[in-house]
């Protein structure tokens, strides 16, 4: 059984506890904003005695602190990861091109990537805190944006789910 199987087991039986879950989930959508290649809706389906609308909250919370982490990190390692793609042609061009799409979308941008539901979340925070020129994106605002691209996602997933007739509450 995979990892990510095992997670979801181990949310499923947490379910029955609103509040055991809620810290459990956030710690998951932390991890996936951080360095879980995994969609974070998973966990939304999970727990019907917790209020959709906290489990939305919490998804939005747990993607604000994770991108918090990745910004910060994104930072740190710019310097050197510029250094490393400016010695290859092709990697030069990708920089240069994400460079050129984060300054022009910004937060817009970001928040429109990851309000897309099964988008997996630390391809784009991590190229958007990398290729993030100074002083373009502060961290409060890269939060905020992950924040309500989070509850945003989760919105959408109740729409497409509620307009299926499957009810998630």
């Amino acid at each position: 059984m995979g990892v990510l199987e095992d997670l979801m087991l181990y949310l499923a039986s947490l379910s029955h506890d609103p509040v055991v879950y809620s810290i459990v989930f956030f710690i998951y959508a932390v991890a996936a904003t951080t360095f879980l290649p995994i969609p974070v809706e998973l966990g939304l389906f999970l727990s019907p005695e917790t209020p959709f609308a906290v489990k939305a909250l919490i998804l939005g919370a747990g993607k604000a602190v994770g991108s918090v982490l990745v910004f910060a990190l994104g930072g740190k390692i710019s310097g050197g990861a510029y250094k490393l793609f400016s010695k290859n042609r092709v990697l030069r061009a990708f920089m240069n091109g994400m460079r050129w799409f984060v300054t022009k979308t910004r937060y817009f941008g970001l928040y429109l990537i990851l309000s897309c539901p099964l988008m997996v979340d630390t391809v784009p925070l991590y190229l958007f805190s990398l290729f993030n020129q100074k002083g373009l994106m502060n961290i409060r605002w890269f939060a905020l944006t992950n924040f309500l691209a989070g509850v945003t996602r989760a919105a959408i997933v109740f729409a497409f789910f509620y307009w299926l007739g499957i009810k998630l509450v």
